[in-house]
């Protein structure tokens, strides 16, 4: 079950290593799935966690007790954040929108996994890949139970929210402590505020007639200067300061378009074909931002309150806004702004393919319905529901996590298509009891057939999302 406040973990890490670790070195320092969904405090939008009022007000408490441990400099120099936690901060804090609307999903991504809890002797020598996920799938390291990322129509989103070329938007490093050849280096497109790792850049403009350039961005230490050079140009001389002396011009490509694909939303589905490597149901431009580079602006990092570079962006209408569904909370943010509650989502029939009002589910790349929250005296219900069976979740707050990757599954499988949601300050619709599952309902076995007679028979865990944790990078002497 959800819990009141956050974990807090500390890894230490000698101030000199005896052998060099590789990028893909299971020993690796500061890497794994925790460390892979977590930044810098430094990178998310201000907390309410680290607030001085919240501090004040839980002085007694055992997370801020934990903090004070940690942080004898009186500093969070060197705390790592994990999304999962700063997304439930931002879902208590942040205020609802005074009025609901409903906005189009154009792409939809979910990567969570079940857990098996199945534990074999070679495990700790046979490391596993992307948890053995079909190739298509296998373009990340770790994965994220806890969230449903899409993409909602840019040209939508400025009518009825607000115009999106006025969203703080930027493209930076993403702050870290210590070395930074450690763990991972990102790079960041931050949206008002909140930071969405980017895999890759490319533009079609700027390079002579009919020049494209891409540049495609890893998950371990890069040189910056590329992404530089794609982003302002090469440094240019010109006769332009007094006397005609000669100085470096400012960005070369103030105004020129670019389209970036995000970490998070770079795999929108199944492929069509499952022999065929690129034969994607939805295409991967679906998930594109397009945007414009407005100037370079230099900004305050972390460390020895150094200076970094960043540039600032201009959202444009012929892509997407990204967002995020928390699914614990069930509210939607397109990166710090609240949108409020996802209380419905509904699959448009027509561009489904649907012929006369008939819902075509026959699992796989068909799938279609809708999604609808319920609220009850006590509790909240998901819905899911289609032509051939109606799945019924319970409140995600008290759910095991096996129970939410089948919710977020289910809803991916609903509407990654493209859906219209339902958004506002309401958690969902009044209702009685909604009656149970029925139809075609296939449950997942949750890890291999028990070795012994009664082995794991009726063992039920309830815990706590395993990302929601705080982290600290330290150097020891």
């Amino acid at each position: 079950m959800a819990v009141a406040g956050p974990h807090v973990l500390s890894e230490e890490i000698p101030q000199k290593l005896d052998e060099f670790c590789g990028e893909l070195d299971l020993a690796r320092p500061l890497g794994g799935p925790l460390w892979w969904n977590s930044l810098l405090w430094t990178n998310f939008p201000p907390l309410s966690m680290f607030s001085d009022k919240s501090s004040k007000e839980g002085k007694n408490s055992e997370f801020f007790a934990s903090l004070a441990a940690l942080n004898t400099d009186k500093r969070l120099s060197e705390q790592y954040v994990t999304f999962t936690a700063a997304r439930h901060d931002l879902c208590n804090s942040s205020s609802m929108p005074k009025k609901n609307c409903r906005l189009t999903v154009e792409c939809m991504q979910y990567e969570g996994v079940r857990e098996c809890q199945w534990n074999f002797p070679l495990q700790e020598y046979i490391p596993k890949r992307d948890n053995h996920q079909t190739p298509d799938a296998q373009a990340r390291r770790f994965w994220d139970n806890n969230v449903l990322h899409m993409g909602l129509n840019a040209e939508e989103f400025s009518e009825k929210v607000m115009p999106v070329g006025d969203i703080q938007a930027e493209i930076r490093i993403a702050d870290y402590a210590g070395n930074p050849t450690w763990g991972y280096y990102p790079c960041i497109m931050r949206i008002a505020g909140w930071p969405f790792r980017i895999r890759k850049i490319g533009s079609y403009e700027g390079f002579g007639k009919g020049g494209h350039h891409e540049l495609n961005i890893g998950l371990h230490y890069f040189e910056q200067e590329k992404l530089w050079n794609l982003l302002e140009g090469y440094g240019s001389l010109a006769a332009t300061g007094p006397k005609q002396s000669m100085e470096i011009q400012g960005n070369q490509r103030k105004g020129f378009k670019f389209y970036a694909m995000l970490t998070d939303l770079d795999w929108l589905g199944h492929n069509l074909n499952d022999k065929k490597y690129d034969d994607p149901e939805v295409p991967v431009e679906k998930g594109y931002v397009w945007f414009t580079v407005e100037e370079t602006i230099m900004l305050p990092t972390t460390s020895s309150h150094a200076i970094g570079k960043g540039v600032r962006i201009k959202l444009l209408d012929e892509g997407i806004v990204p967002a995020w569904l928390d699914l614990h909370h069930l509210q939607v943010f397109a990166g710090g702004v609240s949108l409020g509650y996802m209380s419905e989502a509904q699959v448009d029939l027509e561009a489904e393919g649907a012929e006369d009002g008939a819902l075509a589910m026959g699992g796989g790349s068909s799938s279609c319905g809708k999604v609808q929250v319920l609220r009850t005296a006590s509790h909240r219900r998901v819905v899911v529901e289609n032509s051939c069976s109606r799945i019924v979740f319970k409140d995600p707050l008290e759910s095991q996590m096996n129970d939410l990757v089948d919710m977020g599954w289910a809803i991916f499988d609903c509407c990654h298509k493209g859906a219209t949601i339902r958004l506002g300050q309401h958690a969902g619709k009044w209702s009685e009891e909604p009656a149970g599952d029925h139809g075609m309902v296939d449950f997942k076995a949750a890890g291999p057939p028990p070795l012994c007679h009664g082995e794991y028979k009726d063992k039920v865990t309830i815990q706590a999302p395993k990302s929601d944790y705080l982290f600290e990078r330290r150097l020891v002497k």
